[in-house]
């Protein structure tokens, strides 16, 4: 009977997920989780009850706040989780949230003693029941070194979610030309077909120069846009119109002094498919509602790079921009653009990538253009930062941190080929993060290049952290057995 009711609670915990607005929430925190758990394989273990055991618990940890948390701890009651407290022992506001539960996991504030404590037990004893780590813990009231550092790794991972404060679903692209397009990880585009463009033959030895530009549809979009550059297409000094009175489909302006690299710092820019140094097309039907990432750091070097090819030989580059939109969404999604230099068969210019509409920090709502801040923890004086200059446990920082309990969760596996290389490129993302830090970048700039490392962090824990929890022998019994 209750193993039938703890199924039912389930299922209610997968479509009534709360609605207050963290950098990233229960959905997010899980996918994340579940990744650096179980790696590429992660969607085996959707519906596995001993992750849903532990999700629950990291949430009644790390994101529950303001009374929401009722059916997380009826489902771990119901899953027979020993000593399960009550909703008012663990509750949190939402600023105090981020004091206790975005620290180094070992912090306690004061005023919030008890509160923590039992909010760090619920980890514990989740890991207790399921791989029987905390024995220890159960009958003499202290945590295995297992348990403890396993407990760790799953609070850190709620915490490198929120830094990498995204929704994955809203930038990946499912079945676009029979592919999917990968979610945006912290780089501003990505190769598509193994970077060959899709022109046809003829098209690839033409040298007619042409613009073809598609009507707006019915919601105002724009559609593909083609051209074959060359110098006769390139418009001259002082040509460019004023488009200021244009608005793209899903114009919603706004500033983002943080995030965004240009000044003033608007989000939005009207962004040219065809971009203006190549064809000079200055018309609705090239403008979309591009954010200043795609402009600047997305299109804007593809572009460049045709355009002084075009002006070094003389030759023509066949040139196709194709934004992408998401059902009925008003804001396209990124653009794809393909390229080829036509007279010496592609040995110049052959690309063919996809560039995320992404500001790094912000949260847009494509369907709408609607747009607003999604990293809430950036200059939160009260958090762990990923990385500070000399982290240490009077100084700690994510990095640090989590190295700490990776040598305690591992330290069976030290000596290994698999653990060396592990903590190599851990000291390499050190190295990378500390390079920034020091670098003469503007705030914003120093915040896009971090995003990048902490994405690092994120995919290299996903490709070590499952093959080395596997080698231990209380996750391979429970998960692999």
């Amino acid at each position: 009977m209750k193993r039938w009711i703890a199924w039912v609670l389930t299922a209610v915990l997968l479509f009534s997920f709360p609605t207050a607005a963290y950098a990233c929430d229960k959905e997010q925190t899980d996918l994340y989780l579940k990744q650096i758990l179980f790696g590429d394989n992660y969607l085996q273990y959707d519906s596995d009850e001993n992750v849903k055991i532990l999700s629950s618990a990291l949430y009644l940890c790390s994101i529950q706040a303001n009374g929401t948390g009722a059916n997380e701890l009826d489902f771990l009651e119901y899953s027979d989780l020993k000593d399960v407290p009550s909703l008012k022992k663990i509750n949190l506001n939402e600023n105090r949230r981020f004091t206790c539960q975005h620290n180094a996991w070992n912090y306690t504030d004061t005023r919030y003693k008890n509160t923590q404590k039992a909010r760090k037990k619920l980890l514990h004893q989740a890991s207790d029941k399921i791989f029987q780590l905390g024995i220890c813990h159960e009958t003499f009231g202290f945590d295995s070194q297992k348990c403890d550092s396993f407990s760790a790794l799953l609070y850190y991972s709620h915490i490198l979610a929120d830094y990498l404060a995204d929704d994955p679903e809203e930038t990946e692209v499912r079945n676009y030309h029979g592919s999917d397009i990968p979610a945006f990880s912290g780089n501003p585009s990505v190769e598509l077909n193994g970077g060959k463009p899709s022109f046809t033959a003829k098209e690839k030895k033409s040298i007619e120069e042409f613009a073809k530009y598609s009507p707006l549809d019915s919601q105002g979009r724009c559609g593909t846009a083609f051209v074959n550059v060359s110098k006769n297409t390139m418009p001259g000094p002082n040509s460019r119109e004023n488009i200021g009175a244009i608005q793209p489909s899903g114009w919603n302006q706004e500033k983002y002094q943080e995030f965004v690299t240009s000044q003033p710092p608007y989000l939005y820019n009207r962004c040219h498919l065809i971009a203006h140094q190549l064809a000079g097309n200055d018309g609705k039907n090239n403008l979309i509602t591009g954010t200043s990432y795609l402009n600047i750091e997305g299109m804007k070097p593809f572009e460049d790079k045709v355009a002084k090819y075009v002006d070094e030989t003389g030759n023509h580059v066949l040139y196709r921009a194709t934004p992408v939109f998401k059902g009925d969404n008003n804001v396209v999604s990124g653009v794809q653009i393909e390229a080829y230099s036509v007279e010496d068969k592609g040995k110049g210019i052959c690309f063919n990538v996809y560039c995320y509409n992404v500001q790094p920090g912000v949260d847009i709502k494509y369907e709408s253009g609607a747009n607003e801040v999604s990293d809430n923890i950036l200059h939160n004086n009260n958090v762990l930062p990923f990385y500070t200059a000399n982290g240490s446990e009077t100084n700690p920082d994510l990095l640090s941190e989590m190295e700490k309990y990776f040598e305690i969760l591992f330290e069976n596996q030290k000596g290994t080929n698999e653990y060396e290389q592990f903590t190599d490129e851990l000291e390499q993302i050190q190295k990378s993060a500390e390079s920034i830090g020091t670098a003469a970048f503007t705030d914003a700039k120093s915040y896009q290049k971090l995003k990048k490392v902490e994405y690092d962090y994120f995919f290299l824990l996903k490709e070590y952290v499952p093959s080395l929890l596997k080698n231990e022998d209380f996750f391979r019994k429970t998960f692999y057995n």
